[in-house]
């Protein structure tokens, strides 16, 4: 997977730009600047770029190679990537505008949705997210733990890509799975080829269901009580409504619960007191050129698009990079 937009630089415009995240976004944002002769720096809180192409898509279903060849390129280039490091904790943000000519946050969707129920607390449930990033992080050596209290059965809460991604790697563990979802399955946000795929796996599939708590037994997950949906109105999702049926709780015993319902953008810490601007959803607010609502500093990606599919997230990456590009240039 290629991120340069160029096998050579040509020159150097002395302008630095510092990129706070290198996921798809980032890495296709640097790989263009660095072509047009800007220095560029690119920070990550995890111990090696990529982002979720080398640490939250599992390997079965993404090759990390073509990816690493891709983030090597851009480094013989002059990218200098700082891992381990996370803004508003490690390095200020204040820090950051001080030093570079033009900053682009893409920082993606780390946060995961709660389920805002009884017993998520306990131990034995994890966020699809959370549960696949260690994973990737044992599998690359940069943990020897792998601190996830691995069972016998999981209920994975979720109907889109990464339900199906940490349902499919849990079969892979060797561990019975049941993908719990709301709706039918016509409705499912994943891919139908990915949902497939899970069935052919062996992964069970429980339709027109919601979590309604999470039963432990000496802190640790024993069971799930789900209640019956029946489909309601449309909702601003343009999809049906999932209405519970009242009297139609049921349980499951399991000793894994996997939250997949979704992810919330996560710009750095420290920005929102400092005048950044973001929606009701959280999504960074930018012009037309990808700039925010603070001079100079850009945004890029899912942390602007809400969580998308990575080809939406690499183009939108290489435009906010032009435009940076054209105000470094006018500056």
């Amino acid at each position: 997977m290629r991120f340069a937009a160029c096998k050579e630089i040509p020159f150097r415009t002395g302008k630095k730009v510092a990129i706070i995240g290198a996921g798809p976004a980032g890495l296709k944002a640097a790989g263009y600047l660095i072509c047009k002769g800007h220095n560029v720096v690119v920070y990550d809180k995890l111990p090696a770029p990529g982002g979720l192409l080398i640490f939250g898509i599992p390997e079965w279903r993404m090759p990390k190679e073509p990816i690493k060849k891709g983030i090597n390129e851009l480094k013989e280039l002059g990218v200098k990537f700082v891992t381990n490091t996370e803004i508003g904790k490690d390095i200020t943000f204040d820090e950051i505008v001080s030093e570079y000519d033009a900053v682009i946050i893409a920082t993606g969707t780390w946060k995961e949705k709660d389920l805002r129920i009884e017993g998520e607390n306990l131990i034995g449930v994890y966020g699809a997210l959370d549960f696949l990033v260690k994973l990737a992080l044992y599998r690359e050596g940069y943990i020897k733990d792998l601190d996830i209290n691995l069972g016998k059965k999981a209920v994975v809460i979720g109907g889109g890509n990464s339900a199906m991604d940490a349902a499919r790697t849990l079969i892979r563990m060797n561990i019975e799975t049941i993908v719990a979802y709301r709706r039918t399955k016509e409705y499912m946000p994943a891919y139908k080829h990915e949902v497939k795929k899970a069935e052919e796996e062996g992964v069970k599939f429980m339709f027109l269901v919601s979590p309604k708590r999470i039963l432990g037994s000496n802190g640790k997950v024993v069971g799930i009580e789900l209640i019956k949906n029946r489909l309601g109105e449309i909702d601003s999702t343009g999809r049906p409504r999932p209405e519970p049926i009242p009297g139609s709780e049921f349980t499951i015993e399991c000793d894994m619960v996997i939250k997949a319902i979704g992810e919330i953008p996560t710009p750095p810490k420290d920005l929102i007191s400092k005048g950044l601007k973001v929606d009701k959803r959280g999504r960074i607010i930018v012009d037309e050129r990808g700039m925010t609502s603070i001079e100079g500093v850009f945004a890029a990606g899912d942390v602007v698009l809400g969580p998308s599919e990575i080809g939406k997230a690499l183009i939108h990456g290489l435009e906010v990079a032009k435009n940076v590009d054209l105000y470094l240039r006018e500056k």
